[in-house]
């Protein structure tokens, strides 16, 4: 039987590692594993921007309403004791990928450093900051549970289902376009901007009380727990929901 801390309400909002529709993900791991009770928001494809400002428009130009506004009004009601996010892969695999890179026959590095670590401890920081503030003010004693993926390789492989790739690839068009064509090399881009993601989100960790940072790069391998380049097999998605367990457990029996 399920303790009362571990039936707190949970309010939960991201991107697909939250809402996979070809297979299990996060919150599916963790409401069958460990009987949480998660009012999820999440939406595959999402990004921080959209996630926590808001960036639809109508076809007449006009801003919708975010729905951020809805997930705050009900953590001010709800006065959850955690939200769940998962967020930040959207801005920056896909159509993103590329602006972090040089061509590889310009002479110039193939990682753009300075401009990764601008959006990243810049851009992507302030974004989270908002978030925090906005969870703050409405629900002072909420904390914030998020993570930062893991490392993965850009294998080209996408969503595939039947013989349609539904979604992806994300990672290797871009690299592949801009002539870096090593292996290796491909590798450590992909790793070293998954490190600065979750350098940005410890840091965060370490200066907000209510903001916990899961690191899941220790649990996961790249070489065999990912269906493709962004998403994990169902057995590496239990185990980080394990992990996110193991952080969420002591904040709920608080």
């Amino acid at each position: 039987m399920a303790t009362p801390a571990r039936r707190s309400k949970i309010i939960a909002e991201g991107d697909s590692w939250f809402d996979y529709m070809p297979g299990t993900d996060l919150i599916d791991c963790l409401r069958n594993l460990f009987d949480y009770d998660i009012e999820n928001f999440a939406k595959a494809g999402d990004t921080l921007e959209n996630m926590i400002y808001g960036t639809g428009i109508t076809r007449h130009f006009q801003r919708e309403v975010p729905q951020i506004y809805t997930i705050l009004n009900r953590i001010e009601h709800v006065q959850p004791k955690v939200f769940l996010f998962s967020g930040g892969g959207n801005d920056v695999a896909g159509d993103e990928f590329s602006s972090y890179l040089n061509h590889n026959l310009s002479g110039l590095p193939a990682f753009r450093e300075e401009f990764a670590d601008e959006m990243i401890n810049g851009v992507f920081r302030r974004y989270f900051e908002g978030l925090i503030a906005a969870v703050a003010q409405r629900s002072p004693n909420t904390h914030i549970v998020t993570h930062g993926y893991g490392h993965t390789l850009p294998t080209g492989e996408g969503v595939d289902i039947l013989f349609f790739t539904f979604a992806g690839p994300w990672l290797r068009p871009a690299l592949v376009q801009k002539a870096i064509l090593d292996e290796t090399q491909q590798r450590n881009i992909v790793f070293r901007i998954i490190d600065l993601y979750n350098g940005m989100l410890a840091n965060l960790e370490a200066t907000h009380s209510n903001f916990h940072h899961v690191d899941l790069r220790p649990i996961l391998d790249p070489h065999t727990d990912w269906a493709n380049e962004l998403h994990l097999t169902n057995s590496a998605y239990a185990r980080a929901a394990q992990r996110i367990h193991n952080t969420l457990a002591p904040l709920l029996a608080a």
